[in-house]
C-alpha cells in the first residue's frame, strides 16, 4: 500500500509528459506543494508553485532547440503554475505522468476542477445570503 512520504507544508517535484498533435512530447516539472492528505485515497492535495524544468522532444526523444519549441503549448504548461490538483502518492517519485493533451489545453478539467468547485462554492455562497 502506498504511503505519503510528505507532510502539509512540504514540496516535492512532479513531471508531468504530454504528447504534442505533431508527435512531440513536452516534459515539465514542478514544484508540488503538500496541502492537504487523502489517506483513503492514497492522495495528495497539492498546488502547482512553481515550474521547475521543461524540455520538447521529438518522438525519438531527440530536444527539440528553443527556437523550435511550440510557443502556444509551453505558454499553456505555464499557466498551470498555482493551480491546485489531487496526485497519487506515486507521483513523488520523479517518474514522468502521461496525460492526455486534453488536460492541458482545458478540454480536460484535471487542473482546473478545484478552481471550478471553490468558484461554484462562492457563488452559491453568495446566493444563499
Amino acid at each position: 500500500m502506498p504511503t505519503a512520504n510528505h507532510q502539509v507544508g512540504e514540496s516535492f517535484t512532479v513531471q508531468f509528459v504530454w504528447q504534442l498533435p505533431e508527435g512531440d512530447y513536452i516534459r515539465a516539472v514542478f514544484a508540488a506543494q503538500v496541502l492537504e492528505l487523502i489517506p483513503a485515497a492514497d492522495k495528495y492535495i497539492v498546488r502547482l508553485t512553481k515550474l521547475v524544468a521543461g524540455r520538447q522532444e521529438s518522438a525519438t526523444g531527440v530536444m527539440r532547440p528553443i527556437e523550435e519549441v511550440s510557443k502556444d503549448y509551453w505558454g499553456l504548461v505555464g499557466e498551470l503554475v498555482g493551480n491546485k490538483l489531487t496526485i497519487a502518492y506515486e507521483a513523488e517519485d520523479g517518474r514522468a505522468i502521461h496525460l492526455r493533451l486534453a488536460t492541458l489545453t482545458g478540454e480536460h478539467n484535471y487542473f482546473t476542477r478545484f478552481a471550478q468547485a471553490e468558484k461554484r462554492f462562492q457563488q452559491n455562497s453568495k446566493n444563499s445570503e
